[in-house]
């Protein structure tokens, strides 16, 4: 089904932005060439958009603008979000994450300024599972230890990560896919994430 559109004067209506701005935007790369559809009308050719896509994109360039730099939103907005460096300062200004993440983060990287899109990955896990699933602290400090250590080496995310813990000690693993794992006695799943969804839910909410 195609995407429902919406012309350029209704988007300018709604957005409340200029002609300059939108085609601004658009030199700039934060908006694609390819969302701008020309097509015939009863009066002559007129400027289309996929409505859904370009109102998204331009309610997140008006909550960025002030915090990223074209640049940086530049790159949030390209097809390869793994090449996205960010200040940890900047980040912390985004409030993407909680703060319990952002300082599980620091304590394991306390020298790390700079952020690329697995630091920002490990947090958006960390604090999904610090929501859903109640871990601690210490918890997620050892998922990003893991996560470090598997990310610099491998650039797949089709694993579930699992938290575990038996008689009161916490363990850390990543299973691939569908594998199945057999778990000792006593051994209690605390919680478990699917990475590659994880890393499709926060590619959205960065692009988006």
């Amino acid at each position: 089904m195609d995407d429902k559109l919406i012309s350029k004067k209704e988007l300018l209506s709604l957005e409340q932005i200029s002609y300059g701005t939108l085609y601004r935007w658009k030199r700039q790369g934060l908006i694609p060439e390819s969302w701008f559809i020309h097509r015939a009308t009863d009066i002559g050719q007129a400027t289309f958009f996929p409505e859904e896509k370009i109102v998204a994109r331009i309610e997140r360039i008006k909550e960025l603008k002030n915090e990223l730099s074209v640049d940086q939103m530049q790159e949030l907005f390209s097809a390869n979000v793994e090449s996205f460096k960010i200040p940890l300062k900047d980040f912390r200004d985004l409030e993407l994450v909680g703060k319990m993440a952002v300082t599980a983060f620091t304590s394991v990287f306390p020298k790390k300024d700079v952020l690329d899109f697995n630091d920002v990955f490990g947090m958006y896990v960390v604090d999904h599972l610090m929501k859903l699933s109640g871990i601690y602290l210490e918890d997620g400090k050892q998922v990003l230890r893991l996560l470090c250590k598997y990310l610099s080496a491998e650039a797949s995310k089709e694993y579930q990560l699992l938290l575990l813990r038996k008689m009161g000690v916490p363990m850390t693993v990543l299973v691939r896919g569908g594998d199945e794992i057999l778990l000792e006695d006593n051994t209690e799943v605390i919680a478990c994430a699917n990475l590659g969804e994880f890393e499709e839910a926060l590619k959205d909410q960065l692009i988006a």
